[in-house]
Formats: structure tokens, sequence, C-alpha cells
């Protein structure tokens, strides 16, 4: 499967979208969005993930856009080191990693070697404009 980065994200608020600080990347939570539409909705346990799968790939994208455009390019990346993904769900879903699966396929493919992190999935009751799935990023960046 072959991504493309989108523009780089905007802040909607009073905060760096990345922040690079002795070679370590922090990147703003990033919201599953399709230009300006945020992808919505809110998982339960026999919900397919599909949709959910498809927003995680859109919200990393975001990140390493950020990233790229505060580092310099992609190559300028010399390792991601935590993905955090937080999906919108009800107490009782319990597959966040395998919707985190698919944001660490992209950074996986993107980066190759330098993609592989650690990560956390978590469920949460809201998100901004209530989107499906948030994920931030920290990575190791050439300064």
């Amino acid at each position: 499967m072959s991504f493309e980065l989108p523009p780089p994200p905007r802040p909607n608020g009073n905060y760096s979208p990345v922040v690079i600080h002795n070679g370590i990347a922090y990147v703003s939570g990033q919201v599953s969005r399709e230009g300006t539409n945020a992808l919505t909705g809110y998982l339960s346990k026999d919900d397919d993930i599909g949709p959910a799968r498809k927003a995680a790939e859109l919200a990393v994208l975001r990140c390493l856009s950020a990233l790229a455009d505060a580092a310099g390019g992609l190559d300028r990346i010399e390792r991601i080191l935590m993905l955090r993904g937080f999906i919108r769900a009800t107490p009782d879903f319990e597959r966040h990693a395998a919707v985190m699966d698919a944001a660490s396929d992209v950074v996986k493919e993107l980066l190759g070697e330098r993609g592989d992190h650690a990560r956390i999935a978590l469920g949460a009751g809201s998100i901004p404009s209530q989107g499906l799935v948030e994920v931030e990023m920290v990575a190791a960046v050439r300064t």
C-alpha cells in the first residue's frame, strides 16, 4: 500500500504542532481528518474496526506530516520512539491494539526500521471534533 502525507496540519488552539528539543520531537495529538473533516464515531464491543483503522492511518499521516515539516523532511527522522493512540470507545471495547496496528503499519511502511516504535493504545470517552481516533508521536530527529 502506498501512503501520501497530507499538507502539514495547523493548530486549532494555543500550541505548537511539533516541539523539538535536544533532538527529540514531540508531535501534538492529531485527530483523524480527511481535509478539514474529522472522521467521527464511537466504537462498541462488536463494531467493525475497519473505519477506525482508516482513522488511525489518517491521524498518524498527519503526525508524520507535521514532523516532516518541522524537521525538514522525512529523511531527517532518525527513529519514531513512541506512538500514543486514543480511540473513542465504550468501556466494553477491547480491540484498541488492532486499531492502532494500522497506524504502526503506516509508520513502518514509510520509514522502514526507523519506524519501529513503542506504543500505547487507549480508549477515550471523547476526542476533539468528536474524532474517532487521535494519535500523538515522539521521535528522534537530526538537528
